[in-house]
């Protein structure tokens, strides 16, 4: 059998602005928030380095970051919070929803930790496919 993947990656049928605000959308219509939004590409490029755009969201659940955080048992997940997903643009155009695989990521954690990461990577992939439904013509 093969190993579930550690990345997932979706390519958008939109552009890059478009995409951010469908998935931000999305994100709060499941009672999520963005706690911020890196332009990687654009803080590199002050370094002198071009790259094509690359956006890192960080949606968050209350619910599932407080049911980690709150006992010394799980909290050694709090690197993994918040959540992080990259849409990115290709050098071809192609916009890309990338992410972490949380669901099979909770399966090596294991215990309440493992339970409480897939619950939430099961939703953030509801999220994922709510945005790319949004994108639909």
């Amino acid at each position: 059998m093969k190993p579930p993947a550690l990345f997932l990656e979706d390519t958008s049928p939109k552009g890059l602005v478009p995409t951010v605000e469908a998935f931000k959308e999305s994100v709060k219509a499941a009672g999520w928030s963005i706690l911020g939004v890196t332009n990687m590409a654009g803080i590199l490029s002050e370094r002198g380095f071009t790259l094509h755009p690359v956006l890192v969201l960080e949606p968050c659940s209350g619910k599932y970051s407080a049911e980690l955080l709150a006992r010394d048992e799980t909290r050694f997940v709090a690197s993994m919070i918040p959540c992080r997903v990259a849409i990115y643009q290709t050098s071809t155009g192609k916009v890309v929803i990338s992410r972490m695989n949380s669901v099979a990521m909770a399966g090596m954690i294991g215990g309440p930790a493992g339970v409480t990461i897939k619950k939430a990577g099961e939703e953030m992939e509801l999220i994922i496919k709510a945005t790319l439904k949004k994108l639909q013509p």
